[in-house]
């Protein structure tokens, strides 16, 4: 329950929060909340939409299975894109003035232009 104030410093208690109070209320990002309630139930105008709290409850609680909360399908997984290069290709840096060869921690075979030690 939300309290509001009225006039001359009366206070009503409501269960209905606008948009920014229900994101903050479920614990989602405004961008986010949007992306997922879509469907939900709502009142008010298309430009000020108002969500009952008990809705958003009934909501988190997994009471609406044409709604989830938290769909695993749409939310996106952060793919890795593997660098281009070739087997050959040695894994380090080569200095171009001096030519020397820095290998990186992951590299186990050295480069031919890096000097042997010994």
């Amino acid at each position: 329950m939300k309290k509001v104030e009225i006039k001359n410093g009366k206070t009503i208690e409501t269960p209905w929060l606008r948009i920014e109070e229900a994101a903050a209320y479920v614990g989602l990002s405004r961008s986010e909340f949007d992306r997922r309630s879509k469907k939900l139930p709502h009142s008010g105008s298309a430009r000020c939409r108002i969500y009952n709290s008990r809705i958003l409850d009934a909501w988190l609680n997994g009471m609406f299975p044409d709604i989830p909360f938290c769909p695993e399908e749409e939310i996106p997984q952060r793919k890795f894109r593997a660098r281009r290069s070739s087997p050959d290709e040695p894994r380090g840096i080569i200095h171009p003035g001096t030519g020397k060869f820095y290998p990186t921690r992951l590299a186990s075979v050295p480069h031919e232009t890096q000097k042997k030690r010994g």
